[in-house]
Formats: structure tokens, C-alpha cells, sequence
């Protein structure tokens, strides 16, 4: 090696850290820079007011509970004969799709183009991906992951009539490739479903303990409250059996009358009590945190009109109240 040349092993000699930079380098670092900052700045700016990520509340639920309402929602929805095949027809604007290893439970479905519905996804077993396409469309698709112990609320609508084809995007096991289902998106005639033969008492509480309310359906709910206008003071148990667990406020509703006491008792652990809405003038606070069992909240309900509540981290599982004051 030549005394002129330097090995690229060897640290630089001299004050190689204040030579002058070349002219066209300075220019080309600069655009560098500049590329890179604004790429991060778009990245971060696009997930605030981009539309591609999806938005919705999760709810904690249990497998056997999420099962329920996709059961309930099967059930009570309506059908719709298409190419020979029998659709389901959702019974309001709720779809619930429970991914199993390797099927949809609750598809297929048929919906109305324009109309926006809340689609309740959640697994039963393992990690599943909920991709959607339109029929032949490669290049418009939706992307989402579903994990088992979990509901997730997405809202949805769909424009373009034709068929949307389901397809679990995350390796799920042997039968991993087979695991497709469909919805329809098209007008069709008012079909019954389970709705058209409800009783005035489903409706109660403008439909807090069914589907529509917060968190779904609240299956220890019968339909009509506990008389307690006679009496001073009552108790509420939270956490009391019910909903699949010790998932319920017993009783779910009560009427009550002007001045009356209620004392929420908890009788198992890791409940709190939310208060979704309530008369104008009243102040009730609920219990934000969570209580264990032993612990106990009193409150007097002078307003007359719906006080309705809820545990936060079990409402997936239907756990949802009233205190009716008359």
C-alpha cells in the first residue's frame, strides 16, 4: 500500500471531522432529511384524520357469552332467499360475526347499500383476521384482527350492491385457506324478523337492555321492572348471577318511588357502577372505581324518571341496570 493511501480499517488521519463537506452531499443529506421528516410527519398526521383506521368501543366478554349473542342475533333475525341460498336478515342495524377454526357464524347476510351497521366481531378460539372484499375487487378490502375474549363494535356501511366475500386473513391452523363466508349488499322487500313479534316490555327503557343498548343485550332483564313503590330502601346486588356469570345487577330494574334508598351491594369482585344517563336535576355519580364484594354505595333518588347504569368492564357481557323513579 502506497504512502498516499489510507486503509478503511484505520481511523482517518488529521481532522477529517472539520474538512468541507461537498456541495452536491450538502444537498443530498438535505432532501434526505427533509423526505424523511415530512413521511414521519405524514404517518403521524394521516392516523388522526385519515380514514383507513377503524375506529369502535371493545368490550371484554367471555367466549361462551359471545357465542350467546351471536346465537340470539341468529334467531331473532329474519331470511331472505338469494340464488337458492337462504340469507339472514339482521333484526335492526346489528350484525354480530363470531370467527371460528374455519367458519363465520352469523353469515351470510344480506344488507341494505347506504345503511350504516354495527358489526359486533369477536373470536372463539384463536386470533383471526376479518378481511373483507368485494366480489372480483382485489384492490378494495378491509383488513381487521379479532382476538378471542374481546367484542369488537365497528360501524360499517357499504354502497356498491353485489357480494362481499369474508376471509380470515391470519393463519389459523390446517384449515386455515377454507375459512370464507359472504354477505349480500342489495334492496329487497321488508322481510319479518324477530322484531315484528316483540311485546311492548322489549322495547323498554328505549331499548337499553337489548342489542341496541351500549354493550348488547342484557339477557337477565325480563321484560318488566320490580315493583318496589312501597318500599323505603332496596337493595341492588352487582355482580349477582346472571348474563352468563356473575355478570348481572339484581334485580336488572327497578321502579321505585320519590325518596326512596337504594343500597348497591357488591357480591363479587371487580364491578363498577356508570351512570349512562339520568333525569335533569339529578346528580347521581355512581362509583367509578372497582369495588370488590363487601363493598356498598347508597343513594337516594328524589328525581322522578330513568336512571340507567352500567358496569364498564362486564357491560359486553349485558351487564347494565335501571332505577325507574315514579
Amino acid at each position: 500500500m502506497s504512502d498516499d493511501e489510507h486503509s478503511p480499517l484505520e481511523s482517518p488521519e488529521g481532522n477529517w471531522w472539520n474538512q468541507k463537506v461537498n456541495r452536491r452531499e450538502s444537498i443530498w443529506l438535505g432532501i434526505s432529511g427533509a423526505w424523511a421528516v415530512s413521511m414521519f410527519g405524514w404517518m403521524l398526521g394521516w392516523t388522526q384524520v385519515g380514514e383507513q383506521n377503524q375506529t369502535g368501543q371493545t368490550y371484554e366478554v367471555s367466549t361462551e357469552r359471545f357465542r350467546q349473542k351471536v346465537q340470539s342475533f341468529k334467531e331473532s333475525a329474519g331470511t331472505l332467499e338469494v340464488d337458492g341460498e337462504e340469507l339472514l336478515v339482521p333484526d335492526g342495524n346489528d350484525v354480530y360475526v363470531g370467527a371460528l377454526q374455519w367458519a363465520w357464524d352469523g353469515l351470510p347476510v344480506v344488507l341494505r347499500p347506504g345503511e350504516t351497521y354495527k358489526f359486533h366481531l369477536g373470536a372463539y378460539d384463536v386470533q383471526h383476521g376479518f378481511g373483507v372484499r368485494p366480489e372480483g375487487n382485489l384492490s378494495k378490502q378491509i383488513s381487521l384482527q379479532i382476538l378471542p375474549g374481546y367484542e369488537w363494535v365497528v360501524e360499517m356501511s357499504f354502497d356498491e350492491t353485489g357480494t362481499y366475500h369474508v376471509v380470515c386473513n391470519e393463519f389459523c391452523g390446517v384449515g386455515h385457506r377454507t375459512m370464507h363466508g359472504t354477505f349480500v349488499v342489495r334492496d329487497h322487500e321488508p322481510v319479518e324478523t324477530g322484531s315484528s313479534s316483540k311485546d311492548s316490555s322489549d322495547a323498554a327503557y328505549d331499548g337499553w337492555f337489548t342489542s341496541d343498548g351500549r354493550g348488547g343485550a342484557t339477557d337477565s332483564f325480563g321484560g318488566s321492572p320490580t315493583d318496589a313503590t312501597d318500599q323505603s330502601e332496596v337493595t341492588v346486588e352487582v355482580g349477582a348471577e346472571g348474563n352468563g356469570g356473575p355478570y348481572a345487577f339484581a334485580p336488572t330494574a327497578v321502579q321505585v318511588s320519590s325518596g326512596t334508598t337504594v343500597n348497591f351491594e357488591w357480591v363479587s369482585d371487580n364491578h363498577n357502577v356508570l351512570v349512562e344517563s339520568q333525569p335533569d336535576g339529578a346528580g347521581w355519580q355512581g362509583v367509578e372505581s372497582f369495588e370488590n364484594e363487601g363493598y356498598s354505595h347508597s343513594v337516594t333518588f328524589d328525581e322522578q324518571g330513568v336512571y340507567k347504569y352500567y358496569c364498564e368492564p362486564h357491560v359486553g357481557m349485558g351487564m347494565k341496570g335501571v332505577v325507574e323513579v315514579v
